[in-house]
């Protein structure tokens, strides 16, 4: 079973209704006339804060894969159009088709028809390097990051680290103590324990993608695969 948890505020999330009947989808909702069949939460620490939720209530009963998305995930795709701003109606309708084509209960961790980039232990006006230090004890010179917080990932994943891991996160979310943006860049090492050493910064993949775009044919991995990248 593939669980799809969409991080909603305000946004229109008639696309959810084109994922196969055969996957679960969660809607956690933020917004002050949250949607029927919803989970509400209260407007605070971002997505991370909503994946965080889902992963704590859930940790003893995930479904093989969990996809982890924002409820506009295609802004965050501009990769997969050589660096466009925006996809067309088209091609949203196509990153969901290829979504019931290519995802399923035995995909592996990636992130989500996205680039990974490293970023700076500042960004967005967060401390990421004192974050990390105090909410994971560790120093990182630099941060693995998929953009928009999107990953694909098998629940070994998240089990590999206990549910006290995962609490200490999100209660440092839920009462502003931990920074939104600095979680954003925390995800990967919290699902891998280790930094992307063969990815570039933002300005390299960047660059790769508009030389090189993998257009509307990338997968959640052949853009790794063709650049040999080890995610």
């Amino acid at each position: 079973m593939v669980t799809f948890v969409i991080a909603k505020y305000k946004e229109n999330i008639e696309w959810t209704k084109k994922i196969k009947i055969n996957n679960k989808i969660i809607i956690y909702d933020k917004s002050d006339s949250p949607i029927d069949g919803s989970v509400k939460l209260k407007n605070c620490g971002k997505e991370g804060e909503t994946f965080l939720y889902h992963i704590v209530n859930n940790y003893n009963n995930l479904d093989d894969v969990t996809v982890f998305l924002q409820a506009n995930p295609f802004e965050h795709l501009q990769s997969l159009v050589g660096g466009r701003a925006e996809l067309t109606t088209t091609e949203i309708d196509k990153v969901i088709q290829k979504m019931n084509l290519e995802i399923n209960n035995k995909s592996e961790f990636s992130s989500f028809y996205q680039v990974l980039y490293n970023n700076p232990p500042y960004v967005n006006g967060a401390n990421v390097q004192f974050d990390c230090l105090k909410y994971i004890g560790e120093v990182h010179n630099f941060f693995t990051i998929s953009p928009g917080a999107q990953y694909i990932v098998p629940k070994k994943y998240i089990l590999s680290r206990p549910i006290e891991f995962w609490k200490k996160l999100h209660n440092g979310l839920y009462n502003n103590s931990l920074n939104g943006y600095s979680m954003e860049n925390l995800w990967y090492l919290c699902f891998k324990h280790n930094m992307n050493i063969n990815v570039g910064n933002h300005d390299i993949e960047k660059h790769r993608c508009l030389t090189t775009p993998p257009s509307l044919e990338f997968t959640p991995y052949s853009y790794f695969s063709k650049h040999n990248i080890l995610i």
